[in-house]
């Protein structure tokens, strides 16, 4: 399906949705991604302080923390000399509206709860 649109019901049919959309998931396919997520929404962190939950190293955790900031995940917020990373909460419910709103199978579920 590649290089096509499919537009459902409720009009997305925008290829600049698709390719954020697939950027999003790709970015929350990696394990390590997630669980930095996870530490996230907590509170807001410095790279150090990721660092210091993980055996990576510190440019490893970056190129993750990137990767989420990139895919509209995150939030940088800088404070002196260090970066800020928080959960971007909002984005990353409305994406994930988005995505289950392009399936009929999902959208009365997703209107539901939006109640």
């Amino acid at each position: 399906m590649e290089g096509h649109s499919v537009q459902n019901e409720k009009g997305m049919t925008d290829r600049s949705d698709q390719r954020r959309l697939s950027l999003l998931f790709a970015a929350l396919s990696d394990e390590t991604r997630m669980k930095i997520l996870a530490l996230l929404e907590r509170r807001p962190r410095s790279v150090n302080e990721v660092v210091d939950m993980f055996t990576l190293t510190q440019p490893t955790i970056t190129r993750h923390l990137q990767t989420l900031h990139k895919a509209g995940l995150v939030n940088v917020k800088r404070e002196g000399l260090k970066k800020l990373y928080s959960l971007d909460e909002s984005a990353l419910r409305k994406a994930f509206s988005e995505f289950g709103h392009t399936f009929k199978c999902c959208q009365s579920m997703l209107d539901k709860g939006s109640n």
